[in-house]
């Protein structure tokens, strides 16, 4: 028999390590974060507490990276839907938001920061009638520039195209036709008869996309028809609610069609867009028809607003700038 002090010792066994997965945050609901993976399928998640703060790292270059503080708890959520994440799937944790590529923001509800709506977005349409309501070509132009500003890719458009006739649509595209100058690409389809949805759907195909624009344009008959057996709720305005579960007031990306690659974003905060992020001086490079003639002017601190020798202003006389683009950017950039 071995005494008290003859024991056997044995090497302590090593805890498994982690398994840590990328994912994609798809739908955020009080706090819950659900994330689409590869690997698990669908993983409803928290958000690991030190996320939710502002941490300051050391910056010594003679000791390892640590935290030296937290700041105190975020105004807003740190994750938006779109946002590629790591997650722990067996704590049902995020762990990790990787880097951004754009953004879509507006401004917080405390108005201490901003709110970011879609996160890594790729392509954002911008939406309008082609009747009821007419085009309102100064707010076309605003959401325009909000996505240059984010360098994000933007389309156009046009829904109701069944509404007009012949000559109606001829006048509809010639005003139109100073967009497709400027390099946009425009949609005219029809969510109600289905014209032009299948090659608008196959543009969404493996990409991250958002539907922007006034209310009564058809955006939620739009999304409808684009992801078949969703049924949302179409309103009188064009207002979008979900039946059962979802409300107005969760983000969620919408998946093209079932078991394949595409999701369409909607969040409350999409319909208005506020200008709020876009700084003045940044304008004149959210307008692509002005790119060739900027560095041109006479004057380096030139504002574009008919000061001698300006480049713009020349290409705008010359009929190679458009008059009305022209004074949508003067409205702008002198907000």
């Amino acid at each position: 028999m071995r005494s008290s002090i003859d024991l056997e010792i044995r090497p302590e066994t090593e805890a498994a390590p982690a398994t840590i997965v990328d994912g994609t945050v798809f739908r955020i609901n009080s706090g819950n974060y659900h994330v689409q993976t590869e690997e698990h399928g669908v993983v409803i998640c928290k958000l690991r507490g030190n996320l939710k703060k502002e941490l300051v790292y050391s910056t010594s270059g003679s000791r390892a990276k640590r935290v030296d503080s937290a700041k105190k708890r975020r105004d807003t959520d740190p994750i938006a839907v779109g946002e590629h994440v790591r997650i722990d799937p067996d704590l049902a944790m995020i762990e990790e938001i990787l880097p951004r590529r754009t953004e879509i923001a507006r401004e917080s509800p405390s108005q201490r920061g901003q709110h970011t709506l879609v996160a890594n977005l790729d392509h954002l349409f911008v939406a309008c009638a082609a009747k009821e309501p007419q085009p309102d070509p100064w707010l076309l132009d605003r959401f325009l520039v909000m996505a240059e500003s984010a360098d994000i890719t933007a389309s156009i458009v046009v829904n109701k195209i069944d509404l007009v006739d012949s000559g109606e649509e001829e006048s509809l595209r010639l005003r139109m036709a100073v967009y497709e100058r400027a390099g946009y690409r425009i949609w005219y389809v029809s969510a109600r008869e289905n014209i032009g949805i299948d090659d608008l759907r196959a543009e969404l195909r493996d990409k991250i996309s958002a539907f922007a624009g006034p209310s009564g344009v058809g955006k939620s008959r739009m999304i409808n028809a684009l992801c078949p057996g969703l049924d949302l709720r179409v309103g009188d305005i064009g207002y979008i609610t979900y039946k059962g579960r979802h409300t107005t007031t969760s983000a969620e990306l919408i998946p093209l069609e079932e078991g394949k690659a595409g999701w369409v974003a909607d969040t409350p905060g999409l319909r208005q867009l506020e200008f709020w992020q876009v700084d003045k001086e940044d304008i004149q490079y959210c307008f692509p028809e002005f790119k060739p003639y900027l560095g041109e002017c006479r004057f380096a601190d030139c504002r574009h607003l008919d000061e001698l020798g300006c480049a713009i202003c020349a290409a705008r006389d010359e009929g190679k700038i458009d008059e009305r683009r022209y004074r949508s950017f003067v409205e702008l950039s002198t907000l």
